[in-house]
């Protein structure tokens, strides 16, 4: 499978430059606006090529070995051999046993040795590991929608509304979904008419939580981006701020001592005006949690390697603390499962963040139609300043509908 990126001057003339290039068995994985154009990302279901593979990926990588240089080699193998070989085999011990200045919520600082070629080696295993994963999901749900739109019969729907089933399909609505919706809509005559019926339908499939009617206590944050979890966290502690008062809120970074979302929830909140503390270990978030028990709402953000080991310590620790899945909304159906349906990672309800006008959720709606974990809130933009709403699956559904490409609706 490959990605090809598609761009012009509106949706039309991108798929129709897709239509040309590769035929109707390419699947739509994105659609938004970029540099005033628009973007359209597509699978296309082709033998491998490995060279072209590793360029995709941008992995900069030595030499294979000779014994992957033959036509066997397929891709699994060159990403083991071109992403982990060079980088950490040629590691001594020396190397990587290194000392790291730690510094503590109190502003004190110690040593702190850690393994860092192991820490390198287990982000980029875990980032190889999604890649995998997410091309793996990607094929499969390529073929299942090709299968689908074979072999399921196409409903006959008025002229009226043939637009917009046309623009579900541009937009990268899932077949099953798009299946769904000429069900529902396939007695209506009219647009808005159908609009209002799949709004209703899908909001009464999603369930709703409106965490920020009463956000109080601790609350964890926490995704596989830690950008996007540093960025929520700060923006709904800014907004209970107006209501509880600055002195009243607090930010805790629960990551490594090699986090880069650190740095970010550290100027975050000095921009902000929010106490921001780290802690790297169980023991300094339970001191730093005693210290800030007069606090009205703690938020503590996490992410990175091991998170359900993480989330696990946290349940320990705090059982009575909510858990929110930071989600982006461009998510694919396939990554938005794999954090939805995993028995270990149980979440209160999910976050949407770079909820924009030119982003469509289908995936993203699909998988909380088959999740049973309720949407809470959602932002329109990764500024911090931009508040954080809350939004049910009606009302989402309803937006991503009237934002359709005007061409077509």
């Amino acid at each position: 499978m490959e990605l090809q990126r598609i761009l012009a001057k509106d949706t039309r003339s991108a798929m129709e430059q897709i239509h040309n290039l590769f035929g109707s068995d390419a699947l739509v994985v994105s659609n938004k606006k970029a540099r005033g154009k628009t973007e359209v990302i597509v699978a296309i279901d082709i033998a491998a090529d490995k060279n072209n593979a590793m360029a995709e990926l941008q992995v900069a990588a030595k030499e294979a070995p000779q014994a992957l240089q033959s036509h066997g080699a397929d891709f699994q193998e060159i990403m083991e051999t071109s992403v982990f070989t060079p980088a950490f085999t040629n590691l001594d011990d020396q190397q990587k046993q290194i000392a790291l200045p730690v510094f503590d919520h109190a502003g004190n600082t110690h040593a702190d040795t850690v393994n860092s070629g192991g820490k390198e080696y287990l982000k980029a295993r875990e980032l190889v590991d999604l890649v995998k994963l997410e091309l793996d999901a990607m094929r499969r749900e390529l073929k299942i929608s090709q299968q689908i739109d074979a072999e399921v019969p196409e409903i006959d729907l008025s002229p009226e509304l043939q637009p917009l089933k046309d623009a579900l399909k541009t937009t990268g609505m899932p077949a099953a979904l798009r299946i769904l919706v000429n069900d529902i809509i396939a007695k209506d005559g009219d647009i808005n008419k159908a609009i209002e019926t799949i709004s209703s339908t899908f909001g009464q499939a999603i369930q709703h939580s409106d965490v920020l009617e009463n956000m109080q206590g601790v609350h964890v944050i926490a995704g596989r981006l830690g950008l996007e979890n540093s960025v929520m966290a700060m923006r709904l502690a800014r907004q209970k701020a107006i209501e509880y008062g600055t002195d009243k809120v607090a930010v805790i970074s629960f990551t490594d001592n090699q986090s880069d979302s650190w740095s970010q929830t550290q100027l975050l909140g000095l921009h902000s005006g929010i106490e921001t503390y780290r802690a790297s270990t169980a023991t300094m978030l339970n001191q730093i949690l005693a210290e800030l028990s007069e606090r009205d709402l703690v938020l503590i953000e996490t992410t990175g390697i091991a998170l359900e080991e993480k989330l696990g310590q946290l349940r320990s620790q705090l059982p009575d603390a909510k858990h929110h899945l930071v989600l982006s909304a461009d998510a694919s159906e396939t990554s938005a499962n794999r954090y939805l349906t995993k028995n270990s990672l149980k979440w209160d309800t999910v976050m949407l963040s770079q909820l924009e006008r030119d982003v469509f959720p289908w995936p993203v709606v699909s998988a909380l139609m088959a999740s049973s974990v309720p949407l809470s809130l959602a932002s329109s933009s990764s500024a911090v300043t931009k508040e954080a709403i809350s939004l049910d699956g009606s009302t989402l559904t309803k937006q991503s509908l009237l934002n359709l490409p005007m061409s077509f609706v």
